[in-house]
């Protein structure tokens, strides 16, 4: 993701995306403001969804933390409040 793109939308709406194409059952809402817990993400697939946010965002992500900010909404505010926004991966 080219610098400065990485709003708190843009985050918000790839997480969303993300998740609906990941989530198997189709009984489950994906909204933003949905925990990670009631979407069926366990820590092994929390694990994953972050690994590939950060590839995506091109900045290191702690796995933590869906359980810190554990809905899309909260991740993606706290992820574009960062120093740099979602910026940051040293290079």
């Amino acid at each position: 993701m080219p610098p400065g793109e990485a709003s708190e939308a843009n985050i918000r709406e790839w997480c969303i995306a993300y998740l609906r194409r990941t989530v198997d059952d189709p009984a489950i809402a994906v909204t933003a403001d949905a925990t990670f817990a009631q979407m069926g993400l366990d820590s092994a697939t929390a694990a994953y969804f972050i690994v590939e946010l950060e590839e995506w965002i091109g900045c290191e992500l702690e796995p933590e933390l869906v359980f810190d900010h554990p809905t899309i909404a909260a991740l993606a505010r706290h992820i574009a409040s960062r120093p740099g926004g979602g910026n940051d991966l040293p290079g």
